[in-house]
This record gives C-alpha cells, structure tokens and sequence, in this order.
C-alpha cells in the first residue's frame, strides 16, 4: 500500500515553503531518513528525509510549487505499485 509523503514542520514559523528540487525521480529506491527533497521556507533551504523506504511511486509537486506544512508532495511504495 502506498505511503504518503507530507511536508513536514519544520520550525515554529515556517508554515509556508517552496519547492526546490527532487534528489530522487520516480522508480527510485529510498532508504529511511534519506534526503528526498530540498524546499526553501523563508529563513533556509532545507532537505526534507523520507519517512520510510520504498520506491518513490509518484511526485505530485514539482519544483516551484509553493505549498504549506501537512501538505501532499509524493507517494512511496513497492516496486511495480500503481496508485
């Protein structure tokens, strides 16, 4: 079953991030706590980890997406799962 990946909280004030870049492209295994993306919220740019491992199954914000914490930016899975 596929696994959601949220942006989580990264501070007491950054409510609102943009996305940076992907470290990963979907097909690509990913290690727990391993860095999948980079966002910029208004002090730093920062790596967020993967929460699990699996196969990054879809990405559903590209960079230059703005979007907030809580909010939906790919799926994990196992290899060959569709969602």
């Amino acid at each position: 079953m596929a696994i959601e990946i949220r942006l989580p909280a990264l501070g007491q004030t950054a409510d609102e991030m943009e996305i940076i870049l992907w470290h990963k492209q979907i097909g690509d295994k990913v290690s727990i706590a391993e860095p999948l993306l980079v966002v910029e919220t208004d002090k730093a740019q920062v790596d967020v980890e993967s929460p699990e491992e699996g196969v990054l199954l879809k990405i559903v914000a590209e960079p230059g997406t703005v979007l907030n914490t809580g909010d939906l930016v790919a799926y994990l899975g196992n290899e060959g799962e569709t969602i």
